[in-house]
This record gives C-alpha cells, structure tokens and sequence, in this order.
C-alpha cells in the first residue's frame, strides 16, 4: 500500500489544502483525511475537492470505523452542502457497490459473496475508482466489485468524502492520487 508510481496525489497528506468541507468534521491526522462525529448527524457531511476531474484512475485507501461512508465521483456539490452524483460505497451492506447520492439510488448492488471474502473490517482498504466516459469500475483490494455503462452518468465532477448521517462513527482516507485520462 501507499502512493501509486505515475499518479497524482491529490490529498497531500500535511492538511485539506484543495478540499473544501466544514473543519469541526473534517481533519488530518497521521497522514490521512478523517472524518468523525462524536454525537447524532442528523444530515450526511462531505469534504470534496476544489477541482473537478474527467477521466481517471483514482486510488486511495481507506478505514471505516462505523456504519456508513462513500467516494463521491463526476459529484457536484449544493449551496448547503449536499452532494449529487455516483459513490463508491461503503459500508455495511453496500461496500464496493456504486449508489447515486441525491439521484437514482443504488447502481450496482452490494455483492456480499465476493465483499465478505475481501474486506478487512475495521482496518485500511484499498479503493480504486476507474471511470472513462460511460463506464465506471470499482475495485476493492483489488478486486472487481462493481462495473457499470451509464449513459445517463455525469461526464465530469469532484470528489466527495462521505460522513454519512446518523450515530457517530469514524472514516479515514489516505495515499489519494489520481491518474487523469486525456482520450
């Protein structure tokens, strides 16, 4: 694990330099964006980043530490907050699926056969997201948990880190980077 040869960081792992989100959630500790709450959200929280993306290969790990979390992706962002668009999901019942916050719902459901084999429960993962124009794949750990053609998706959008809504619970993601793809 760690930053991936021929991509690009796009967390630099001293501070939120390039993200936007509010700081009361959203924190760097040892190296990796945290999100935690310590009482009842009653409204998901996102942490996205400044710049939009296209076409890319984006790698990260990450450490769920509760119920309920997600990456964002082609995401765009509300006046207070909210998110729309594809996430990679994660959590109980649903990681390594692809869900459309705000939209469609779920894409591509949960497979609990191949995810239960795969996951490290409480402990760092590793997340890739590959999306080239229709098509989006997930990869969990290195497997294939999640592959779609969407003509309906959005084409181009930010990055979005999930503190989904309700009791606390803890979210760590770390070595983000990003291979942009030019067609």
């Amino acid at each position: 694990m760690g930053m991936k040869e021929g991509f690009t960081p796009i967390f630099n792992a001293k501070d939120l330099t390039g993200w936007v989100g509010d700081p009361e959630y959203w924190k760097v500790e040892d190296g990796a964006i945290v999100g935690k709450s310590v009482e009842k959200l009653d409204r998901n929280l996102f942490l996205w980043t400044e710049k939009s993306y296209t076409n890319f290969v984006m790698y990260c790990e990450t450490r769920l530490l509760g119920f309920n979390s997600g990456i964002q992706y082609r995401s765009v962002v509300y006046e207070d907050g909210a998110m729309a668009g594809h996430q990679a999901d994660m959590g109980d019942g649903c990681w390594g699926s692809i869900y459309e916050e705000r939209l469609r719902g779920v894409l591509v459901p949960y497979n609990a056969k191949l995810v239960e084999h795969i996951l490290k429960k409480d402990d760092w993962n590793e997340f890739q997201i590959i999306a080239v124009d229709d098509y989006a794949v997930l990869l969990l750990n290195g497997v294939v948990t999640a592959e779609i053609v969407d003509p309906e998706c959005a084409k181009e959008g930010i990055f979005g880190l999930q503190l989904h809504g309700g009791p606390p619970q803890e979210v760590a993601f770390r070595n983000m980077c990003i291979k942009e793809i030019k067609l």
